[in-house]
């Protein structure tokens, strides 16, 4: 794997004691907790530190992180993502991928047609979209399995079911 690899976004301050409120991008994949070694990733540096608590919010997630202990400190943090060693992260369940595991593969059609290279991945509410480049042309397909045939890990081929027309 390698690198680093962004498990969340803080999103403002929480409280008076320096928690964040978060957004997990980990889907419940990977739950973080205290101890984790963590890198804070922001618009011209990087800070090392240490997860000191995670606990869920509603929708989000509150995290404690060492060495920011105010809220003042806290909303210094606005919009910075929360990153892990690559190597920290559990292999996910064969049914699942991390996003770093699909961007970058090549696409081809069940017929063996090449098909394009992932270049994101997003969110679509229930499931995820990928988005594929294929030369000059940008094309979306639902991670889904009416759309997806198979993703192979060993390969690193996401196989698209061909279509007529």
């Amino acid at each position: 794997m390698g690198g680093v690899i962004t498990i969340a976004l803080i999103r403002r301050p929480h409280g008076l004691k320096g928690e964040v409120v978060v957004t997990d991008f980990t889907e419940g994949v990977f739950v973080p907790g205290p101890g984790l070694a963590v890198v804070l990733l922001g618009p011209t540096c990087q800070v090392a530190t240490t997860l000191e608590g995670w606990r869920p919010k509603g929708d989000s997630f509150l995290a404690k992180l060492a060495g920011i202990d105010d809220r003042d400190a806290a909303g210094e943090y606005r919009d910075w993502r929360i990153a892990v060693s690559a190597e920290t992260l559990p292999e996910a369940p064969s049914d699942a991928y991390y996003e770093f595991e699909l961007v970058g593969l090549p696409v081809e059609t069940t017929t063996g047609e090449t098909a394009g290279t992932v270049v994101a991945v997003y969110s679509a509410g229930p499931h995820d979209v990928l988005v594929i480049e294929a030369g000059e042309r940008t094309y979306e397909v639902p991670f889904v399995r009416a759309h997806i045939a198979e993703v192979k890990r060993g390969g690193k081929i996401v196989i698209v079911p061909h279509r007529e027309g």
